[in-house]
C-alpha cells in the first residue's frame, strides 16, 4: 500500500469535463503544468485519465483566488453556481450544479449536491457556509452521483478533503495572519507532530477569521407602530472559527488508520432587502399610518428597514475514522465511520421590509445529529482486465427544525405566530458494485450499479399563538392548526400533531467508455443515473399539503475531451451533457387561512443541455492564460394545469478569465494573478413558475462580472510569503436570486441577498 501524501503543488487547477494544474512557481522556476490526482472514483486516479467532469482545486488555487469560504467555489467552476439561501441567515451555501439546486433546508428534504468532508457526507445544507482553511484539495463531480457515493444526488458532489497528518514528515507547519478593510481580522496555523517516525502523526489546524465592522445597516422598525425603535443592526460582519485534529497511524505496510476531528462555528450577518418595482411594493419603508405603499428608507444600496436583523449562528461537529488494509497484492478493504452533529439558529425578517408581511418571532432553529458507515473492497482480477470496487453503505440521522412565523396575514386573525415544529428519524441502506475493463490498452469500459433503501419517520407540530400572550402557551383545540375537516395522516387534535413514515425504493447507476486517441488527446462518453429521495411535507396542516413528495431522477448523457497539446504546453478539456430530469422536486410558497407555508411538489419533467469548456496555455515561463465556459439550456414540460415550473439559481452563461505572471526578483519571487468571473441573469425559485418570471422582473437577478487580484512574494531565503489582495475591484453593487412573495393583486416583494463591496486585505504566512 502507497502511503505517501500527493500535495500538487499548483497555481491553477478548476475544469469542465476536466481538471487542469499548474505548478506553482519556485525561485527561479516558471509555470509548468503538472499531473492532478482526485478520488472522484473512490480510487486515486490522473485526472484527466478520468471520464467524468471533475473539478480538482488546490489549496495554492484556493490561496491565489482568495478563495476563503465554501460560498466561494463557485466563481470559477462553471457548471456550478454557490450563493448564500435567502432569507435565511447566510449560513447555508446554497449550490447549484448542472442546474440542480435545493431551493429549500427542511429536515425531510435532502439535497441535490452533496457536501462530504474527508469521505463524511454532509446532510443537512446548515453549515455548509465553512472555513476553507488548510485544506489540501477540493473535488466537485459534476452530473448524477450514486454508484460510488453514499447518499444519492442528482446534480453532483463537493468534496473537501483536508490536510492529513504525515509520519514521514518531520516537525512542521505554518502559521497565518490578514488584516483587510471593514476591520476584517484573521489568524490561524497548522503543524505536523511525528510521535512515532514513519508510523505515528498528529496534525493540528486553527484559524479565527472576524469581520468586525459591517457595510451595511439595517433600520429596525416596530413591527405594531410602524416606527423606528432606535436600534440597528449591522449587516456584513462575521466571526468564524475552526478547530481541526487529525492523526495517522501506519503499524504497519498493509494497514493506515486515519482519524479527523473538525469543530466549526460561524456567526455571520447577511445583507438582503426588498428589490421589488412593482407600485406599492418598491421600497422596505412603510408610510404611516398604513402600510403602503412602501418608499425608499436609504439611498446607500446595503443599508435598509426591517422589523428584525438577519443573522446566523451555527455550530458543527464533524468526526471520521478510517481504516485502510491490504488483504492481499491486488485486493484491498477499507471501512469508514462518519459522524456529525449540527446546531443552527438563524433569524430573517422574511419580506425583506419594516412591514410585518413574513418573519421569524424567534430564530429559527434546526438540530441534526448522524452517523454513517461505509465498507468497501476493491482489487484488480484476470490479470488486470477488471478493476473492481464494492461496498455496503449505512447512513442515520434524528434532527427536528422549529419555525415560529407570522405577520399580516396571522395579525389579522389574532395570531402572534404560529409554531411549526418537526422531528425527523431517516435511514439510508445501500449496496453498490462498479467495475473498469480494460477492453485494450487504449480502450476502458465502466460499469456500476448501487441499490437504496431509505426509510423516513417523521412527527410535526402545528399551532397558533394568540397575540398579547407573553409566553407560549402550548397546544390547544382552540389554536390547533390542523385541519379537521381534511386531516392529515395520524392527526392528533389535543397535541395539535401528525406523522407519517415512508419507504423510498431507488436504483442508481454509471456506465462508460473512455478511449485513448494517443498520448495526448482521450475521449469519453458516459451515461448515469441517480435519484434524489422522496420525503415527508414539514408544514403541512391537512391531507393535502401533507402529502409527501416523491424521489426525483436525473439521468445524463456525457461526451467528453480531455487533451495535452504542444508538449504539454497547452490543456484543453470540453463536455457535452443532456440531462433527462423526471419528477423534479420543487418548493412552493402556499397561502393558507392560517398563514403561509412552504410545500415541496414534483413538479415535472425537464431536459438540460448542457456544454463546458476550458483551455489553458502556458504562454511562456513566466506566463499563462485560461479561460472556461459553461452554457445551459433547459425545458420543461408544459404541465395540463397550473405553471409551467422552472430551474432557479442556474445562469445560462458562466465563465472565467485568469491571467498569471511570475516575476523572480532579486527580493524574492513574484506571482501575480489577475481574474475575472462572469454569470448571466439569475432566476429565483417562484411558486408561480415561469409566469411570475415573465410578470415579475423583481424575481430576476442581474447578470454580474467581477475582478479579483492578487500578487504575492515568496521572500528569497526566508520561509515567509506576503500577499496583497482584493475582490470586487470595480465595487459593483449586485444581488443574487431571492425569496419572492408575489401574489399577484395584493402582494409583490422580492427579498434577495445583497453581495460583498469591495474588499482588499494583506496576509502573511511563515512556514517551518
Amino acid at each position: 500500500m502507497k502511503f505517501k501524501l500527493t500535495r500538487v503543488a499548483s497555481a491553477v487547477a478548476f475544469a469542465l469535463g476536466g481538471s487542469i494544474a499548474v505548478q506553482a512557481p519556485a525561485f527561479a522556476e516558471g509555470f509548468t503544468i503538472e499531473e492532478v490526482l482526485v478520488t472522484a472514483r473512490k480510487k486515486e486516479e490522473t485526472l484527466q485519465d478520468v471520464p467524468v467532469a471533475v473539478t480538482s482545486m488546490s489549496a495554492d488555487d484556493l490561496k491565489a483566488l482568495n478563495l476563503s469560504d465554501t460560498q466561494d467555489l463557485g466563481s470559477f467552476s462553471p457548471g456550478v453556481h454557490i450563493e448564500p439561501a435567502p432569507a435565511q441567515g447566510g449560513s447555508i451555501a446554497k449550490v447549484t450544479i448542472r442546474g440542480q439546486v435545493q431551493t429549500d433546508n427542511l429536515i425531510t428534504l435532502d439535497p441535490s449536491v452533496g457536501w462530504y468532508i474527508d469521505d463524511v457526507y454532509l446532510a443537512r445544507a446548515y453549515g455548509t457556509a465553512n472555513s476553507l482553511f488548510d485544506i489540501s484539495r477540493i473535488e466537485v463531480l459534476k452530473g448524477p452521483q450514486g454508484t460510488l457515493y453514499g447518499r444519492n444526488t442528482t446534480g453532483g458532489a463537493i468534496k473537501i478533503l483536508t490536510e492529513k497528518a504525515d509520519p514521514t514528515a518531520e516537525l512542521s507547519g505554518f502559521v497565518t495572519g490578514g488584516v483587510g478593510n471593514y476591520k476584517s481580522h484573521k489568524v490561524g496555523g497548522a503543524i505536523n507532530i511525528p510521535l512515532i517516525p514513519n508510523k505515528l502523526a498528529i496534525r493540528l489546524a486553527a484559524q479565527g477569521d472576524k469581520r468586525e465592522n459591517g457595510f451595511g445597516e439595517i433600520t429596525i422598525y416596530d413591527r405594531f407602530t410602524q416606527s423606528p425603535t432606535g436600534e440597528t443592526s449591522e449587516v456584513g460582519t462575521r466571526d468564524n472559527e475552526v478547530y481541526r485534529l487529525g492523526v495517522t497511524y501506519d503499524p504497519s505496510e498493509d494497514l493506515r488508520v486515519l482519524m479527523s476531528y473538525e469543530h466549526n462555528s460561524s456567526y455571520m450577518t447577511m445583507a438582503s432587502r426588498n428589490f421589488s418595482d412593482e407600485p406599492g411594493f418598491a421600497g422596505d419603508e412603510p408610510t404611516p399610518p398604513g402600510y403602503f405603499p412602501l418608499t425608499r428608507s436609504s439611498t446607500d444600496y446595503y443599508d435598509s428597514a426591517a422589523n428584525y436583523g438577519n443573522y446566523s449562528d451555527a455550530t458543527a461537529d464533524t468526526f471520521a475514522l478510517t481504516f485502510e488494509y491490504d488483504l492481499a497484492e491486488n485486493l484491498q478493504t477499507k471501512l469508514v465511520y462518519g459522524y456529525r452533529d449540527v446546531d443552527t439558529a438563524y433569524m430573517s425578517d422574511v419580506d425583506g421590509t419594516a412591514v410585518p408581511v413574513s418573519q421569524f418571532n424567534f430564530p429559527l432553529e434546526q438540530v441534526a445529529s448522524q452517523d454513517s458507515l461505509e465498507w468497501q473492497i476493491s482489487g484488480l482480477a484476470l490479470d488486470g482486465f477488471l478493476d473492481w470496487i464494492a461496498g455496503l453503505y449505512y447512513f442515520e440521522e434524528d434532527g427536528s427544525d422549529l419555525s415560529r412565523s407570522g405577520g399580516l396575514s396571522t395579525y389579522g386573525t389574532g395570531v402572534d405566530y404560529n409554531y411549526s415544529f418537526g422531528a425527523a428519524e431517516n435511514t439510508s441502506k445501500s449496496a453498490f458494485v462498479s467495475g473498469t475493463f480494460s477492453l485494450t490498452e487504449d480502450v476502458n469500459a465502466t460499469l456500476g450499479v448501487r441499490i437504496t433503501e431509505d426509510e423516513k419517520a417523521f412527527f410535526s407540530q402545528q399551532y397558533a399563538v394568540p397575540l398579547g400572550v407573553a409566553s407560549n402557551p402550548g397546544p390547544s383545540t382552540a389554536v390547533c392548526r390542523i385541519d379537521a375537516a381534511s386531516p392529515p395522516p395520524n392527526a392528533d387534535f389535543n397535541q395539535c400533531t401528525w406523522s407519517d413514515s415512508e419507504t423510498f425504493k431507488f436504483i442508481s447507476w454509471t456506465a462508460s467508455v473512455d478511449w485513448r486517441l494517443n498520448e495526448d488527446v482521450m475521449t469519453y462518453v458516459k451515461t448515469s443515473s441517480s435519484s434524489r429521495s422522496g420525503g415527508q411535507n414539514a408544514r403541512g396542516i391537512d391531507a393535502d399539503s401533507t402529502k409527501p413528495f416523491d424521489e426525483e431522477t436525473a439521468t445524463d448523457i456525457e461526451l467528453g475531451i480531455k487533451t495535452e497539446l504542444f508538449e504539454n504546453s497547452v490543456k484543453l478539456n470540453a463536455a457535452y451533457y443532456h440531462t433527462f430530469y423526471e419528477d423534479t422536486q420543487q418548493t412552493n410558497l402556499v397561502a393558507t387561512p392560517s398563514g403561509l407555508i412552504t410545500q415541496v411538489v414534483n413538479a415535472g419533467n425537464a431536459d438540460i443541455d448542457g456544454i463546458e469548456a476550458e483551455a489553458q496555455w502556458v504562454i511562456t515561463p513566466n506566463w499563462m492564460l485560461t479561460v472556461t465556459a459553461g452554457y445551459l439550456d433547459w425545458e420543461f414540460e408544459k404541465p395540463d394545469s397550473g405553471p409551467t415550473p422552472i430551474l432557479p439559481s442556474a445562469p445560462e452563461f458562466e465563465g472565467t478569465a485568469r491571467l498569471n505572471y511570475f516575476m523572480p526578483t532579486a527580493t524574492g519571487d513574484w506571482t501575480f494573478d489577475l481574474n475575472a468571473s462572469s454569470r448571466s441573469k439569475l432566476l429565483s425559485n417562484a411558486s408561480g413558475g415561469q409566469d411570475t418570471i415573465d410578470d415579475f422582473p423583481a424575481a430576476t437577478a442581474k447578470s454580474l462580472t467581477l475582478i479579483g487580484a492578487r500578487a504575492q512574494l515568496d521572500v528569497k531565503d526566508t520561509n515567509l510569503n506576503v500577499s496583497f489582495w482584493a475582490r470586487n475591484l470595480e465595487n459593483k453593487e449586485y444581488s443574487t436570486s431571492g425569496l419572492n412573495l408575489y401574489f399577484p393583486g395584493s402582494l409583490a416583494m422580492a427579498n434577495r441577498p445583497m453581495g460583498e463591496p469591495r474588499t482588499f486585505g494583506v496576509d502573511v504566512t511563515y512556514s517551518f
